[in-house]
């Protein structure tokens, strides 16, 4: 049970790290005709390409290459696109959107404030991802875009570069999300939000979600809407409560919420029946807060290391079904821990910090 700690931290910065690193492509033979075609290291696209019958096209590495052609139009059913690495690209030729068939588009390292218009017009879209290293507009148009089940957007900003947020607009989801019924994975992580607005809730068939690495301090009262929800990310953000928007929630299975400033978790937590796994590690809470951490009575996995826990109240027998709990970095008495050991036989207790 002790790679359940593990497995949960590396699957989260697995996929909050996805639109940042891509994984070695061998350079391929462009004399042979490919549905699938990678280009490396260009300055342009090469002419003959565009009379293929491509269905994916990933370009990386190239430094150089300034713009996408409009000739790209001629691509018959382009099915995926991907632009990663290094590059001088800003904006997109109006052409693209006469790529009605393309379904996943990938877009990494861009270099604007805006996301391209263009972008929008993609009706088809079933998979985006957006991502830089510096500020751009989460625009409303995003909310066109109906027919997305994976949206991805990434500033790759931490509290360093908030003076390059504040003021400008877009810096948080616009409430035209609502319109994405059909999205099933949300990622907005290190973009510096600071709130999420209310229409989130309409959100009634998304099953995960990553707001890692912001700056909320709370969620809108419309989030319980989200009843297909399974796991939620929340880890390094500035929470100081927990949000009791999360009661309503009961099919949620697993939660992130690590790395905040939590000192309170009000009453109601009892709601919460589906919940088998809480990473609430390197927080701010006390003995009493494990009191109401106690009513999650499905709880398999506890992560509660690095808090200012010296006890553990009455109630922890509730907790039959919990397999392991990593206690590390609190001032927990031996003895304590062996008394609570004795109340649950079956649960691992791991008191060793982990790596």
């Amino acid at each position: 049970m002790k790679n359940i700690l593990f497995s949960a931290l590396l699957i989260s910065f697995v996929f909050t790290q996805a639109q940042e690193r891509m994984p070695e492509i061998p350079k391929q033979d462009l004399s042979k005709e490919s549905d699938r075609v990678v280009l490396s290291e260009i300055t342009a696209f090469p002419e003959h390409i565009f009379t293929w019958n491509i269905k994916s096209l990933i370009v990386i590495e190239s430094d150089q290459l300034t713009s996408i052609p409009g000739k790209i139009s001629r691509l018959k059913n382009p099915e995926s696109f991907m632009l990663t690495g290094g590059h001088k690209i800003k904006d997109f030729p109006k052409e693209f959107a006469s790529l009605k068939q393309l379904k996943k588009l990938a877009l990494h390292n861009m270099l604007t404030e805006k996301m391209s218009p263009v972008i929008f017009n993609l009706k088809s879209l079933e998979d985006l991802e957006y991502s830089q290293f510096s500020y751009f507009d989460f625009s409303e148009d995003i909310g066109k875009l109906k027919m997305l089940k994976r949206l991805g957007l990434s500033r790759g900003l931490d509290i360093r570069s908030l003076k390059s947020a504040e003021g400008k607009p877009g810096r948080n989801l616009p409430p035209s999300i609502k319109n994405l019924k059909s999205l099933e994975t949300l990622s907005v992580s290190g973009s510096l939000m600071s709130e999420l607005p209310e229409e989130i809730g309409f959100l009634n068939m998304v099953n995960d979600v990553w707001f890692s690495k912001n700056l909320l301090k709370a969620l809108p009262n419309g989030f319980s809407g989200l009843q297909n929800l399974k796991t939620l990310h929340l880890d390094n953000n500035a929470f100081k409560v927990f949000p009791k928007e999360l009661y309503k929630i009961s099919g949620l299975k697993r939660l992130d919420i690590y790395k905040n400033q939590i000192s309170q978790i009000p009453p109601g937590m009892i709601g919460m029946t589906g919940l088998t796994g809480l990473f609430i590690d390197r927080n701010e809470l006390t003995n009493e807060c494990l009191t109401e951490i106690y009513n999650l009575e499905n709880l398999e996995g506890l992560d509660i290391r690095n808090n200012k826990i010296t006890a553990f109240p009455p109630g922890l027998e509730k907790m039959k079904k919990l397999k392991v709990i990593y206690i590390s970095g609190n001032n927990i008495p031996y003895q304590e821990i062996s008394r609570a050991q004795s109340l649950l036989p079956k649960t691992k207790f791991v008191t060793q910090e982990m790596p």
